[in-house]
């Protein structure tokens, strides 16, 4: 039987462990807040240890390099934005895509940093194209160009020439544009942000019903 003194022992090592992952989140954590405002080129390891009130050896000795802790963040991105795309009723295309719409701009909502990076990472990205992390959401992409190629398909093209692969990309593009300049917009042109929303969601949705079908085809 172990004694309670060699329990007493081993504690200590089981606090670091502790210790040692929470730092690793808190510098997770910061790594997102700085790679949103400055992007990847603009963070620096040194700033992240000013911020976080540790040395920036210690930061590396958490994360590796910074490289490796941005293709972290970003791998963090794609299991947070994955299940948007699950569960969607994919019968009637005009009702999928503005489902696929409207959780992508939720998921913006709550993850303000990780659209601020995404967006980040499609200007910086040509300057790093050989760089591993470039692919780490590479699978989020591929699966959502599936499912817009499933939804629209030969329906789509039929009633309005709809490219599956463009749509995909003017509804990603314009809720990411929404999320990131509705402070603006509000500022200028008045209105509540709800109202907005709403508004922003209903052209959307008038959008895809003018160009896709609105009944199930095989109903």
């Amino acid at each position: 039987m172990k004694s309670a003194q060699e329990g007493e022992k081993r504690s200590p090592g089981r606090r670091s462990a502790r210790e040692s992952l929470l730092t690793q989140e808190r510098v997770l954590a910061e790594a997102e807040r700085h790679f949103a405002r400055h992007g990847y080129a603009g963070t620096s390891v040194r700033e992240l240890g000013m911020a976080l009130g540790i040395a920036g050896s210690s930061v590396l000795h958490h994360v590796g390099s910074k490289r490796k802790l941005y293709a972290e963040v970003l791998r963090r991105i794609a299991v947070s934005i994955a299940p948007v795309l699950g569960h969607i009723d994919r019968g009637v295309p005009a009702e999928a895509m503005r489902q696929l719409a409207e959780r992508l701009l939720i998921w913006s909502e709550l993850n303000p940093h990780y659209v601020q990076i995404l967006l980040r990472e499609m200007m910086e990205n040509p300057a790093r194209i050989d760089e591993v992390h470039r692919w780490q959401l590479a699978d989020f992409l591929q699966q959502a160009l599936r499912f817009s190629k499933a939804v629209v398909g030969a329906r789509g093209r039929k009633k309005g020439g709809i490219d599956p692969d463009m749509l995909l990309l003017v509804l990603l593009g314009s809720v990411s544009y929404f999320h990131v300049a509705l402070t603006t917009f509000n500022a200028i042109r008045g209105g509540e942000a709800r109202e907005l929303r709403r508004r922003f969601l209903g052209t959307i949705e008038a959008m895809l019903q003018a160009s896709l079908p609105v009944s199930d085809p095989g109903g």
